[in-house]
Parts: C-alpha cells; sequence; structure tokens
C-alpha cells in the first residue's frame, strides 16, 4: 500500500516562522469539546432576570486573550468580490490596525471614516511598516460604493455574521448616543444632518439600498494587531459616538 500524500496546506508562508505562520492557525482549529456547539453571535435576552451588557459591563480596553485572538483568526471575513478569508490573514504577517465600524448608513461611522481618511496617510503607514483595514457588518455588495464616498485606498471586509465583533469583546447593542461630554471628537453631524450626509452621499456614489447596510445596534472598537496571534491594543465602543481617536490608535502602533 502506498503512502498516504501529506494534506496541502492552503496558504503559502515564506518568511516567517514559530507560531505565527498562517498555516498554524489554519491547519489546526482551536480544539473543542466533543460535542460543543458553535455559538452564535450574542444577542440580548429578554428573558426576566436576562444579563444584558451594558456600557458599564464592556471592558473597553481589555486585550482579548491568547483563545480569543486564535478563535478569532480562523473566522471568516468577506471582500469586496464576495471571496470569504480568515480574519487571521489580515494581520498574521504585518502589524494592521483594524478598525470595526457600525453599519454602513451610520452618520456618525461616516463622520469617523471622513476623520480617518483626512487624518491617515498611506505613506505614513507604509514607512511604519502598518497596515490600516476597516471591517464593517453589512453586505460585501456595498463595499465599493462606501469606499467611493472617502475615495479610500484602505481595504474594507465585512463580517455580517458578527463572530468576529463577537469573539473580540464587542457585544455590547446600543443605540445610546452618550451624553455629549463623551462625544467623540471626529462627530461632524447632529441627527438630521448626519441622515442629510447619507442620503447625499448615497445618491452620489450609487449605494445599492437593497442591499443589507448591517446592524444597526452593533457597535465597532478598533485594535491593534499582529504579527502573529498577537494585540497590542483594543478599544470597544460603548456609545454610537464613542471611536478611539485615530491619533492614539496610530500612536499605539508605533506611529507619531
Amino acid at each position: 500500500m502506498s503512502a498516504t500524500a501529506p494534506a496541502r496546506r492552503p496558504h503559502s508562508s515564506a518568511g516567517l516562522a514559530g507560531p505565527s505562520r498562517p498555516e498554524r492557525f489554519l491547519a489546526q482549529p482551536p480544539p473543542r469539546a466533543p460535542n460543543a456547539k458553535v455559538r452564535a453571535p450574542k444577542r440580548p435576552s429578554t428573558a426576566p432576570g436576562a444579563l444584558i451588557e451594558t456600557p458599564h459591563t464592556i471592558e473597553e480596553h481589555r486585550l482579548p486573550s491568547p483563545t480569543q485572538i486564535r478563535e478569532a483568526a480562523w473566522l471568516q471575513v468577506t471582500d469586496q468580490n464576495g471571496t470569504r478569508i480568515p480574519f487571521g490573514d489580515l494581520f498574521m504577517g504585518q502589524k494592521t490596525v483594524v478598525v470595526f465600524i457600525r453599519h454602513f448608513w451610520c452618520p456618525l461611522c461616516q463622520d469617523y471614516m471622513f476623520s480617518l481618511t483626512r487624518l491617515v496617510e498611506p505613506a505614513m503607514l507604509k514607512k511604519a511598516g502598518v497596515k490600516l483595514v476597516v471591517i464593517s457588518n453589512g453586505s460585501h455588495g456595498m463595499i465599493r460604493a462606501y469606499r467611493k464616498i472617502f475615495r479610500t485606498s484602505f481595504a474594507l471586509y465585512t463580517d455580517p455574521t458578527l463572530k468576529v465583533y463577537n469573539t473580540l469583546g464587542m457585544t455590547l447593542r446600543t443605540l445610546d448616543a452618550g451624553p455629549e461630554s463623551q462625544r467623540g471628537a471626529y462627530v461632524r453631524h447632529g441627527l438630521v444632518g448626519g441622515i442629510t450626509m447619507v442620503v447625499v452621499n448615497a445618491v452620489k456614489v450609487g449605494m445599492p439600498v437593497w442591499k443589507e447596510g448591517g446592524d444597526i445596534e452593533q457597535l465597532g472598537g478598533e485594535f491593534v494587531m499582529g504579527p502573529g496571534l498577537q494585540c497590542t491594543f483594543a478599544h470597544r465602543m460603548r456609545t454610537t459616538r464613542a471611536h478611539a481617536p485615530i491619533q492614539r490608535v496610530l500612536g499605539a502602533a508605533g506611529i507619531d
């Protein structure tokens, strides 16, 4: 009987070694109990006495554990072409700023994206050896038009299952904008002005309004991840206007 040929690995890993090699997290999934079920994204329960996440129970800056990072690396995100790739592929080989926004129709996150594209220059990132990616949770069919709004070169992906969001601890669901004293400096529009901006932008770039824009109650956050299975900065939103200042996130990535 001939020997069985070794299984092919899905990705090459030239220049990478040890536990940070991409095939390490792809070749061996996180261990689970024999009868364990894959958990669906968390949702608040309406049952009497159920524990519901609040801004006070969310650990805003807690770094995800090694197990959480490994599990998240296995989960898939989708690019603008509809291709699904492991989340870990975004940061395994390079330090990466990962910005999780809310839904594609959120005017507050559009304000944040305008701030991000105005303050972050690709040349700045290249010089520092850092990459930046943005993740939303709507349909991948929205990505091309959304990027046109900001004329950004930064890659954008979606996590419509919310599994990456939840695994990294972004489990708070709310429409609460929070007090004015805690409003992010990037916010330029109020309710009416924000809605108007979103509509105008959608018309300008031909946003496909029939596509799923995402979960309107899901909050986002900012992380500095990689290279390898590590996270050196974490921030989770507690209100809809609470993205971390992008300058602070860049500073955590070693960019002055």
